[in-house]
């Protein structure tokens, strides 16, 4: 083969691979180009949020009691969410104004205190792209709160005292507003079943049911009616 042959043939060689070359280049750059990366999928965040009323303060659960409350609520889905509180009980201010403006002897002071435990779990009636924990709901809940109440100093350290305790079940209907915002309010009403039950410890081994008929027929009745409020921060 002549030199000026193999010149040409190896430059025909070259630009073939070239060509070869620049074709894979193309197709690459397409195929991107049709393919491009997928953003990560966003979730939505759900808080966790701590709730109370001042309000209870003023009358708890039980007769002459005040109720310091705290109340967590965590969703647990998108239209779900579990809710406990848990409560102090001690005298309540109003029934202590009353002690203080009103010839009461020191003897017949009263001296509580207690505690309350609730939980309940919500369904949020909510569309979709929506989450819990806000928005309107039902919510099953129940509710048990016990005070030991003593009538005077002389009778707190001898440990004598009334014992009074309330149980409640409910059906609870209500709207928690605050969504994109840190401060919730959450308001509600519902009917449900209480039971009350007073009983008068003498001593530790003395112990007698009280007849609870002066404190009116709605105390006595089974029926338990529930309108409140509370108020809530969100942490994020």
């Amino acid at each position: 083969m002549k030199l000026k042959q193999i010149k040409y043939h190896v430059l025909f060689l070259f630009m073939l691979n070239a060509i070869f070359v620049y074709s894979n280049l193309v197709t690459d750059t397409i195929r991107l180009k049709l393919k491009p990366l997928k953003k990560e999928k966003e979730f939505h965040k759900q808080p966790l949020l701590l709730k109370t009323n001042p309000l209870a303060i003023l009358w708890g659960p039980i007769p002459f009691t005040a109720e310091y409350r705290l109340i967590s609520e965590i969703t647990t889905g998108q239209r779900h969410s579990e809710q406990i509180g848990i409560s102090f009980l001690n005298t309540s201010p109003l029934w202590k104004i009353i002690e203080k403006t009103t010839p009461i002897s020191s003897k017949y002071k009263l001296k509580t205190k207690g505690w309350r435990i609730q939980y309940a779990h919500r369904f949020y009636l909510i569309k979709r792209k929506k989450y819990a924990p806000f928005g309107f709901y039902v919510s099953p809940t129940i509710s048990y709160s016990n005070a030991q109440i003593s009538i005077g100093l002389l009778n707190y350290y001898r440990k004598s005292y009334y014992n009074f305790s309330n149980l409640n079940v409910n059906l609870l209907l209500g709207y928690q507003f605050g969504k994109n915002s840190r401060f919730t309010v959450d308001i509600f009403s519902g009917i449900g079943y209480k039971k009350n039950t007073v009983f008068y410890h003498v001593n530790s081994y003395k112990i007698t049911p009280f007849d609870t008929k002066d404190f009116g027929e709605f105390y006595n009745s089974d029926l338990k009616l529930s309108i409140g409020i509370n108020f809530g921060w969100a942490f994020y």
